[in-house]
């Protein structure tokens, strides 16, 4: 059987069935808005749109028939991409549903679409341009995509300052967060006392954050609107990760002098009890101290991959780093050993050395992966159960 003829065949069967259960119940018991919604998630267009198209001719008194509109509007947007269907659905809710739980999700969606559509139909193409170019971001090239979406934010329709934030939260989904941040400025000052404007407020706030960029997310936080207690309490959450942000970068820079100033110790330290005392051959033995830790370090790495592998990077350097510089310790005090010399001193320096380095480290691996946060609620309130 063809590609064309399974998927007329799987359509006519969705329909089939949510028609054989409207006659079924309908003498019986209304019928279930939650079984019109299933194939909504369909591969199949044609089973998705029987499905839409079921939804709405569905009685007046089915079960849950405002949440199966609102999944069908939200289907027609994202799927489907009609976005005046969806509208139309929308409007039907908050017409006829007003005491739906959907209703203030509909009646803010039905705004938007509105405002894109025009009063009379009359930017329907851009809408629609704009509705498939969300569902296409996946398949177009990066450049192409960014090209379509400045064409319709430039264009003269209402829905220009939503393609020119969609553009700003999809580059900094995909990591471009400097051209992010400036697409999200551009959106405030060519659009001031939007909702969109508010909205470019808020994420280019988030995004400076990913940014490092602590001055900037705190001059973006003090301009948040003040009215709703949300937006305060946002505000203060944004200026709290800020500071926190600043205070984390002077110590991860601190901890990176620690290291270098620590490795510095433990060379120089070698290279003076080898240069004291006669000629030095290097070894390539392992010290004492390596061949101790090395199993230990190996078992600790074994255990993260296993039962922790979001950590078991970190583990991993930390592990290697801890033996380099127990290989630089064990050397220098090898050397002192050999030529008679006292090491119990040196041996507690190049301890608290080490100490320190490895500290450091584990400081900026849990830094760089992000698990710094992740470090300290565990220690906090224990372990997850």
């Amino acid at each position: 059987m063809s590609a064309g003829r399974q998927h007329r065949l799987s359509a006519l069967v969705a329909l089939a069935l949510v028609l054989a259960a409207s006659i079924a119940y309908a003498d019986e018991a209304p019928l279930d808005g939650l079984v019109l919604v299933e194939p909504l998630g369909s591969s199949d267009r044609r089973a998705v749109e029987a499905a839409v198209d079921a939804i709405e001719h569905a009685p007046a008194q089915t079960t849950d028939l405002a949440d199966a509109l609102f999944a069908a509007a939200r289907t027609c947007e994202d799927t489907l991409v009609d976005p005046a269907r969806a509208l139309a659905l929308y409007d039907r809710i908050v017409r006829e549903l007003p005491g739906a739980r959907v209703w203030s999700a509909a009646r803010r969606r039905a705004s938007v679409l509105r405002a894109q559509l025009g009063s009379g139909g009359q930017h329907a193409r851009d809408a629609m341009a704009l509705a498939q170019l969300v569902a296409g971001a996946n398949e177009l090239a990066p450049d192409e995509l960014v090209r379509r979406a400045d064409e319709l934010a430039n264009a003269a329709w209402p829905g220009a300052p939503d393609a020119a934030l969609w553009l700003a939260e999809w580059l900094r989904r995909t990591g471009r967060l400097d051209e992010a941040q400036a697409r999200y400025a551009a959106v405030t000052t060519r659009w001031p006392d939007t909702p969109q404007a508010i909205a470019a407020l808020r994420s280019g706030a988030g995004c400076a954050l990913e940014r490092h960029d602590w001055d900037r997310a705190e001059m973006l936080a003090t301009r948040f609107p003040s009215v709703e207690p949300a937006d305060r309490i946002l505000r203060d959450d944004l200026l709290e990760a800020a500071a926190r942000g600043r205070t984390r970068d002077r110590w991860y820079l601190i901890a990176w002098l620690a290291i270098a100033g620590a490795l510095a110790a433990l060379a120089g330290s070698l290279v003076e009890a080898a240069l004291r005392g006669g000629r030095w051959r290097p070894s390539l033995r392992p010290p004492i101290e390596v061949l101790f830790l090395a199993p230990v370090g190996a078992v600790l790495v074994g255990v993260a991959f296993t039962a922790h592998p979001l950590i078991a990077p970190a583990v991993t350097t930390i592990v290697i780093g801890g033996l380099v510089l127990a290989w630089l310790s064990g050397a220098g005090l090898d050397v002192l050993r050999a030529r008679g010399r006292v090491v119990r001193g040196r041996a507690i320096l190049h301890v608290v050395a080490c100490l320190i380095a490895v500290g450091a480290l584990a400081y900026i691996v849990l830094t760089r992966g992000n698990l710094l946060d992740q470090v300290i609620e565990t220690a906090r309130f224990g372990p997850d159960p």
